[in-house]
């Protein structure tokens, strides 16, 4: 079972899912990595005529998206690299064409579909998110979130003293902010003391979301 929330849609109308259920899936994907992917530019696309006829015969002026030519009528005439999102099937009942993958951009989430085996990896980039590039703000907070949650599922321990957020599953509010206080190394839970009621919880990061607050969590 998954508890999932909708993009766009309020939180109160997520609902719990059983991806592996009765076949009610034929694909159910989750969260791969960061990659670059082509793009047309959306700073400033603009639409040219293509002539066909040079279109076939002079290879060289082609214009290609994810290595692909463009046919039809117009084509971007500006593409640009830009950080998108990969996918793995969690399920799939049938088969995904290497050539038709799906990527979510980052900062305006655009979907398409790719051949994964022609993207490059989004490493070593990182001094570009400081600049002015339209994706920074939006990078930046995805790798924040990736290296908290690499340390909530691998290092807990070191993390007693921390504050953070955790994901409700019940109840009228969608996360509350707690205190680590403790772990237990043989159950893997995270004891966390709840801001609002002062109460204990037990919590397993592997199975609850839970989100270091600023960055890198705020020491008390």
């Amino acid at each position: 079972m998954i508890l999932v929330e909708y993009d766009d849609v309020e939180w109160q109308r997520r609902e719990w899912l059983s991806p592996h259920r009765d076949a009610v899936f034929s694909f159910f994907l989750i969260e791969r990595g960061l990659y670059w992917a082509e793009r047309p530019d959306p700073r400033h696309a603009s639409l040219i005529p293509i002539d066909h006829h040079n279109h076939a015969n002079n290879n060289h002026h082609q214009h290609r998206i994810n290595g692909k030519p463009l046919r039809g009528a117009t084509a971007v005439a500006d593409t640009v690299a830009w950080p998108a999102l990969t996918f793995y099937p969690l399920v799939a009942r049938a088969e995904l064409h290497e050539d038709a993958m799906p990527i979510e951009f980052m900062q305006d989430r655009k979907l398409d579909f790719v051949d994964y085996s022609k993207l490059k990896p989004f490493t070593q980039d990182w001094e570009l998110t400081k600049g002015t590039m339209p994706w920074g703000n939006a990078v930046r907070r995805w790798a924040e979130m990736q290296d908290g949650q690499r340390i909530l599922l691998t290092t807990p321990s070191v993390l007693v003293g921390f504050r953070v957020e955790v994901y409700r599953a019940e109840g009228t509010t969608q996360w509350y902010t707690a205190v680590i206080v403790g772990y237990n190394e043989s159950t893997k839970d995270l004891t966390v003391t709840d801001d609002t009621v002062l109460e204990d919880h037990n919590e397993d990061p592997t199975l609850v979301q839970m989100r270091l607050i600023g960055d890198g969590g705020e020491k008390l």
